[in-house]
C-alpha cells in the first residue's frame, strides 16, 4: 500500500535546505518502488494535512526563533492534531540545542547531529554548544553577548530525539551547489546527487597543511578554537582570499586539511576534503551522534584534543611519515563514497529512511534516550 509523505519546507535557496531534501529527491524513483511519494509544500495550505506522514523542516521559519516562536508553536500544535505521524526535523547547525517548546508537541524530533550524552539537553550550555561551554568553563572564554541553550524540562521527552541525516548527502564538488540549485527550475533527480568525481589521496601533494579558515564569529567561544588553531599552525596558515577554484585546487594539493568547529562541529569542508583526498584533521568528534558517521578517530580522520595541546605533535608526526598515514585519508574517502555514490549508496539511504519511518510508527515512546546511530566501520 502506498504512503503519501508531505514535507513543509522553505525554498531550496541555500545548501542547508538542499542537503535536507537532496537524498529524498535524488532517490525519488527508488522511493516510488516502495510505495512512497513525497510532496513539497512551502505554505501550510489545506492540502498539507492530506497525508500519512507529515515532515516539518525547521528552516520553514526563517526569522530568528524569538520572532517566530508563537507562530511556530501554534502551527505545529495545529498540524499534530490533524496528522498523528508528524515528524519534526531540526536543521539548525548546533548539535547541543533543541527547540524545547516544540519537543513535547511532536512524536519524533530529528536533528542532523545529536549529543551522545542526552542529559546535556537538560542543562543550560554556555554558548549553546557543548564545546563552547567547555571553553567557557575550562579556559574562561566569555562572550560579549552571552547566550545559553534552553534546557529540556521533562527528561521523558529526550526519548523522542533521533538523528536524521547530516548535511553530507548533497553535492559538495566545485560546482555542486550551483548544479543542485538548478533543481528548482529543472526537477531532475541527478541534479540532487553527490558528485562522482574524486581525487585519489595518493596523488602528489605539494602543500603540507591547508589551514585556511575564517576567524570572525559573533561569539568568542565559537571563534576560540579557531584562533588557537591558527596560532598553533601559523606557519601553515594562508590568510589571503582566493577564488573557489583556487580553494579546491589547494585542497587537491594538500596532504592535511584542517576543519575545526564553527557554528557546527560538522562542516562542509569535511566533505570537500573527502572528495579532494586530503587527510582530514578535526577536533575529537566522539561526543557526537550523526548519520552517516564518517568520524572514526584515526581511522577515517585524524582527531586532536579540544584543548589543542597535541595539535603540533600530530601534524609533525603525519608529515614525517605521510605515506604511513595515507590509509586514513583513503579510509575517509572510501567511506564517504560508500554513502554517496552508486546504486548501493542510494539503496542504503532508502533503507535507512524506511527504518526511520517504521521506528516512528511504533507505539513505544520510551526507547533509550541515547542511541548509537550508524555503526558503519571501515
Amino acid at each position: 500500500m502506498g504512503k503519501r509523505i508531505n514535507i513543509l519546507t522553505c525554498p531550496m535557496t541555500d545548501q542547508n535546505v538542499r542537503s535536507f531534501l537532496a537524498p529524498l529527491l535524488a532517490n525519488r524513483r527508488l522511493f516510488l518502488d516502495t510505495g512512497i511519494q513525497f510532496h513539497l509544500y512551502q505554505q501550510p495550505t489545506p492540502g498539507l494535512i492530506d497525508c500519512d506522514v507529515l515532515m516539518i523542516n525547521s528552516a520553514f521559519w526563517k526569522a530568528p526563533w524569538v520572532d517566530r516562536r508563537t507562530e511556530a508553536l501554534d502551527l505545529v500544535a495545529h498540524l499534530v492534531e490533524r496528522v498523528s505521524e508528524t515528524l519534526f526535523f531540526d536543521r539548525s547547525s548546533t548539535s547541543s540545542t533543541v527547540m524545547s517548546e516544540i519537543l513535547p508537541l511532536v512524536k519524533r524530533y530529528y536533528k542532523t547531529n545529536l549529543l551522545r550524552d542526552r542529559a546535556l539537553y537538560q542543562k543550560a550550555l554556555y554558548g549553546q554548544r557543548q564545546f563552547t561551554d567547555y571553553y567557557h568553563n575550562r579556559n574562561g572564554v566569555v562572550d560579549a553577548t552571552p547566550v545559553s541553550s534552553m534546557p529540556v524540562e521533562d527528561a521523558r521527552d529526550l526519548a523522542k530525539l533521533r538523528p536524521s541525516w547530516n548535511t553530507a548527502l548533497a553535492n559538495y564538488s566545485l560546482l555542486g551547489p550551483r548544479i543542485s540549485a538548478l533543481y528548482k527550475h529543472v526537477p531532475l533527480a541527478q541534479l540532487m546527487r553527490p558528485t562522482k568525481m574524486f581525487t585519489r589521496p595518493s596523488v602528489h601533494r605539494a602543500i603540507e597543511v591547508s589551514c585556511r579558515m575564517g576567524l570572525t564569529y559573533k561569539y568568542e567561544t565559537v571563534a576560540y578554537q579557531r584562533l588557537r588553531l591558527a596560532d598553533a599552525l601559523h606557519r601553515y596558515r594562508r590568510t589571503e582570499r582566493v577564488s573557489k577554484i583556487n580553494y579546491f585546487k589547494e585542497l587537491r594539493d594538500s596532504k592535511i586539511v584542517t576543519s575545526p568547529f564553527g557554528y557546527s562541529e560538522v562542516n562542509y569542508k569535511d566533505f570537500e576534503t573527502f572528495i579532494t583526498g586530503g587527510l582530514l584533521l578535526k577536533p575529537d568528534m566522539s561526543h557526537l551522534e550523526t548519520y552517516p558517521n564518517f568520524y572514526q578517530a584515526d581511522v577515517t580522520y585524524l582527531a586532536h584534543d579540544w584543548d589543542l595541546t597535541d595539535i603540533e605533535e600530530k601534524v609533525d608526526r603525519v608529515l614525517s611519515d605521510y605515506s604511513g598515514h595515507l590509509h586514513i585519508a583513503e579510509n575517509g574517502q572510501n567511506l564517504y563514497r560508500e554513502y554517496t555514490v552508486g546504486r548501493s549508496a542510494h539503496e542504503r539511504f532508502v533503507s535507512y529512511f524506511l527504518d526511520l519511518l517504521a521506528e516512528a510508527a511504533g507505539e513505544d515512546d520510551t526507547a533509550p534516550a541515547s542511541v548509537q546511530g550508524d555503526n558503519a566501520t571501515v
